[in-house]
């Protein structure tokens, strides 16, 4: 009995803390925007799929709350206090990887998409290999006939965590840059080959990111 009210409570007390230290944070940094004001059109009038890289995810949330945006979570401990998280930031969840629910995930993408939701996916996500694309988002891209965009962020100053994805957690007050690539058509491409060009406009998009705090951001 004590265990099942400890994990409804430790999730909720957790995901509550998470959000409010995130929300607070978000708030203090100086964003620097770079093709948002295209990006924010493509979301009102079609949706997207939308890439980022696993380690950048804190801040993205903020930037767009209350949007047509839904998340895709995996089914673990972990994945229900994110998604207690995003749902305080106005997000959808969709629950579900390729190793648990990835059928019942799919389909639920699929229809938010039909609605001009722009989904989000880590395109090294849920477990990596570290910056290295996967196939899930160029799979939605081509089956719903979206645009894909590719999202990058970037911090001044930060700490970055130990763990497979090197978290960026940005320190208060700093200077940050986020950049909304021109949406890329997978149409007509193989997967390996769309892979190869999201994976090559993130690295264009970190390079400029990082040239911009060396010379225009100090």
């Amino acid at each position: 009995m004590m265990k099942k009210i400890l994990d409804a409570v430790v999730p909720a007390v957790a995901s509550w803390l998470i959000w409010v230290l995130t929300y607070l944070l978000s708030s203090t940094i100086r964003w620097t925007f770079i093709g948002k004001e295209n990006f924010d059109i493509i979301m009102s009038n079609t949706g997207a799929v939308a890439v980022f890289w696993h380690g950048e995810m804190l801040m993205l949330p903020y930037t767009h709350r209350h949007k047509k945006v839904a998340i895709i979570i995996s089914k673990s401990k972990d994945g229900d206090i994110a998604t207690a998280v995003i749902n305080r930031f106005g997000f959808d969840a969709v629950r579900g990887s390729s190793s648990r629910g990835a059928e019942s995930a799919i389909l639920a993408t699929m229809e938010l998409l039909k609605n001009k939701y722009t989904i989000g996916l880590a395109g090294d996500g849920p477990k990596g290999p570290y910056h290295v694309m996967k196939p899930g988002p160029i799979w939605f891209a081509q089956k719903m006939n979206m645009p894909l965009i590719p999202v990058t962020a970037r911090f001044k100053h930060y700490v970055q965590l130990k763990s497979w994805d090197r978290f960026l957690i940005p320190m208060p007050f700093t200077k940050a840059v986020a950049i909304y690539g021109e949406p890329l058509s997978m149409q007509g491409l193989q997967r390996r080959e769309g892979m190869h060009l999201v994976q090559q406009r993130m690295e264009q998009q970190e390079a400029v990111a990082e040239k911009m705090f060396t010379r225009n951001m100090r």
